[in-house]
């Protein structure tokens, strides 16, 4: 158990948490949520001793072992990716080096990948392998700060079910609320510079909080309209001699009202994207499409697709397979190899990469950028879109060279703002966003009266938006006519494989024990139907036997022979029947 009391953090003037007492006990599985900037990441620090607090501390049990994702991508010469993650296995578990294959497959390395230097992998992938490495690792208190900022769906759903079996405690940070709501058993909020623990997952405790900040506004004001009544009443009153008494008693209470403190408006980010009308059905028509940047890789093969005006387009896969490839070729920002894609002549694209960010100039401002993105733009409405993206006063002159990562995102989908569009093309648009601003997000895109192609691994984004599934899946693309929840329903990814036990797996052989056990429990499942189909009739022959044997009684009282002949003959027909059924019964246990 780890023990928080008085914790309290700041920077200059700025309060980041203040008088935090918390216990966080073994086995639990908790979200920590909050507003960028509101401390998340600075209290990760302060668990694992790499910052400090002013005032406060946090006591942990003697040998408390806490695991971090890393963040630094330097990788020792000569290491193995498996090498790498295998290192970190604990000293009882050497000779478990299944366990860091189970986990790096379920990350979406491969078997081939195994030997390869983490160096020739992406950052993102990199940051898979440091994942990796903090999964394999023996501690009692895990930290997670944004493991699924680079994980494609299927790698979160495999990492999803990794998390709930997780025997210790840990600590997650994402702004995929869908994600920890799947996960979590308890969550932290650090709100107005307090902390709230409260069992149960963020959309719980975010319900509780908003409620009782409504509760709270309410009673401020009829307690400064009960104010405004006693004040109105002395001021009123205060010259007459007969109501002196009442009005002293009227001043007394007065001085023992307490009005509550105002709370502070928390700006929120806006998305208001602008559609403009489009006359036609069809945006865009793509035939026989074919895309590689290496001839032996191809990426897309022979794709055809329509779409039409007013849709929501979700395209989705594991990363690396060619996702982003498709929407920029879909948006022209890439010529194919072959094949043919035609716009509609009217069509305005709003396009967000994940590469827009390097085409800012680091020499302009936010404000700057903003106003020459397009020409016609007036700098009020420069500074509207940047105040709805959190860039208010002063903080719209930043410089570009001077901005985080997010929020140079931020300023890109601020362009995009700017405009009128037909179709909205967004590459991954919730990255770097907290979880309040994806919830905008997901309403904006909702009710944007143009059409929407967009790529993510956001299941709860793509479940309330997406109506179309462009779906990498298995080396094929796939164009479906379905929203994400029917697709998990009636298909689901043909390469998703369920990791959660971690003695499967363990190479080849373990892959292939998977595939039996899977096969297996799919003939367990079979034949527990056919027998309770089985049993089910033999019931029902029974319930018909007793009926029949019923009349057959009534009729050897009455020595009625005819009938007895029949019935006698449909109980004979019944036991044969019923016979033959025990018999099938037996031969399927």
């Amino acid at each position: 158990m780890i023990h928080i009391s008085h914790l309290t953090k700041f920077f200059g003037q700025q309060d980041i948490f203040t008088d935090v007492n918390l216990s966080l006990h073994a086995k639990e599985k908790i979200g920590l949520i909050g507003r960028n900037g509101s401390g998340k990441s600075t209290f990760f620090k302060i668990l694992l001793g790499e910052d400090s607090a002013q005032e406060g501390e946090v006591k942990l049990p003697t040998d408390f072992k806490i695991q971090a994702l890393e963040q630094h991508l330097d990788f020792a010469e000569g290491a193995t990716i498996l090498r790498q993650v295998a290192s970190r296995l604990p000293e009882s578990g050497v000779n478990e080096q299944w366990k860091a294959e189970s986990i790096l497959m379920g990350l979406g390395f491969s078997q081939e990948d195994f030997g390869r230097h983490p160096s020739e992998f992406s950052s993102g992938f990199q940051i898979r392998i440091r994942l990796a490495e903090a999964l394999v690792s023996d501690c009692d208190l895990l930290l997670l700060d944004e493991p699924t900022n680079y994980l494609d769906i299927l790698s979160l759903r495999w990492l999803s079910r990794f998390l709930k079996s997780w025997k210790t405690a840990f600590m997650l940070i994402t702004h995929d609320r869908h994600f920890m709501e799947e996960v979590v058993t308890h969550t932290i909020a650090i709100h107005r510079g307090r902390m709230r623990k409260m069992p149960g997952g963020p959309t719980k405790l975010m319900g509780q909080i908003e409620l009782e900040e409504r509760v709270h506004e309410k009673t401020r004001q009829n307690q400064v309209k009960k104010r405004e009544k006693t004040e109105k009443f002395i001021q009123t009153f205060r010259a007459g001699a007969r109501s002196a008494g009442l009005v002293q008693s009227r001043i007394k209470s007065l001085a023992k009202q307490d009005i509550g403190e105002k709370l502070v408006h928390l700006p929120q980010i806006k998305f208001n994207f602008r559609s403009e009308l489009f006359r036609a059905d069809s945006l865009m028509e793509v035939k026989h499409l074919n895309f590689a940047y290496d001839p032996a890789e191809p990426l897309v093969q022979d794709f055809s697709l329509s779409i039409l005006n007013g849709e929501r387009v979700a395209i989705i896969g594991r990363n690396g397979k060619g996702k982003s490839t498709l929407l920029k070729l879909l948006t022209k920002h890439l010529e194919p190899n072959s094949g043919k894609i035609r716009h509609n002549p009217a069509l305005k694209i709003g396009y967000f990469g994940m590469d827009s960010k390097d085409e800012l100039s680091p020499q302009k401002t936010i404000l700057e950028e903003l106003i020459t993105s397009a020409s016609g733009i007036t700098e009020q409405q420069a500074r509207n879109v940047s105040a709805s993206l959190l860039f208010t006063g002063e903080s719209a002159k930043k410089s570009i060279s001077t901005l985080s990562g997010g929020e140079k995102s931020r300023v890109c989908l601020g362009k995009v703002l700017l405009h009128s569009n037909h179709l909205l093309a967004l590459d991954e648009p919730t990255n770097h966003l907290d979880m309040e601003s994806c919830e905008a997000l997901a309403n904006s895109l909702k009710i944007f009266e143009g059409t929407v192609l967009f790529v993510s691994h956001n299941e709860e984004l793509i479940a309330q938006v997406a109506t179309r599934l462009i779906l990498f899946d298995g080396g094929r693309i796939y164009n479906l006519d379905m929203g994400y929840e029917k697709f998990l329903k009636t298909m689901g990814f043909s390469d998703e494989m369920s990791l959660h036990d971690n003695d499967s797996l363990q190479s080849s052989k373990g892959k292939q024990d998977y595939l039996d056990k899977k096969e297996e429990k799919k003939r367990q499942r079979k034949l527990e139907a056919d027998l309770k189909k089985v049993e089910k009739a033999i019931e029902k022959l029974e319930k018909k036997k007793v009926q029949i044997s019923d009349q057959l009684t009534k009729a050897c009282v009455a020595k009625d022979t005819e009938k007895i002949r029949i019935l006698g003959m449909e109980v004979k027909a019944l036991d044969d029947e019923i016979e033959g059924l025990y018999d099938e019964l037996e031969a399927l246990i």
